[in-house]
């Protein structure tokens, strides 16, 4: 789909749709997309249990401590990005932006600044019920509320989204 002309709304950014957005980022990036990571802590875990009917304590509290490091890794980066998220919004005085999309890309304009980035350079669009996730690298992404988003520009943005 196509997207024609220049669209601008603005769209306030309240803590659901910020929680929503680092959640799903979370348990996407460190959950579903590390299962092999997740499985081998499963392994370790069994490993441990194995070690400690063996009697050997030592090495099965190694094993138990070595397999939480997913779980860990993921408690960092959901509080890494839920502050730094939190603190960006926070820092505005009305937590609202003026959004643009049109078809070389998207720009938003808030008391923080503003910024524009074009299509090839965002690398993937999440889909999510309050919101759109606009990702530029691995773990860069702006959220765009949907509350007051144009159904045309809704419509663009869920064709090119995963």
């Amino acid at each position: 789909m196509e997207l024609h002309g220049s669209h601008t709304f603005t769209v306030r950014f309240d803590d659901e749709v910020v929680r929503d957005a680092v959640r799903v980022f979370v348990i996407e990036r460190t959950m579903r997309e590390q299962k092999l990571k997740w499985a081998a802590a499963g392994l370790v875990v069994v490993a441990g249990v194995v070690l400690l009917f063996q009697g050997n304590f030592t090495l099965a509290l190694l094993a138990f401590v070595v397999a939480c490091f997913p779980a860990l890794f993921s408690a960092v980066v959901w509080r890494a990005h839920s502050a730094n998220a939190f603190r960006r919004y926070n820092r505005m005085a009305d937590r609202r932006a003026e959004i643009t999309i049109d078809a070389e890309g998207f720009g938003i304009n808030s008391d923080l600044g503003d910024g524009r980035l074009n299509w090839p350079n965002v690398t993937e669009i999440w889909e999510r019920p309050l919101s759109f996730m606009l990702f530029s690298g691995a773990s860069a992404f702006n959220i765009v509320p949907r509350r007051t988003m144009p159904q045309e520009v809704q419509a663009f943005l869920s064709t090119k989204a995963i």
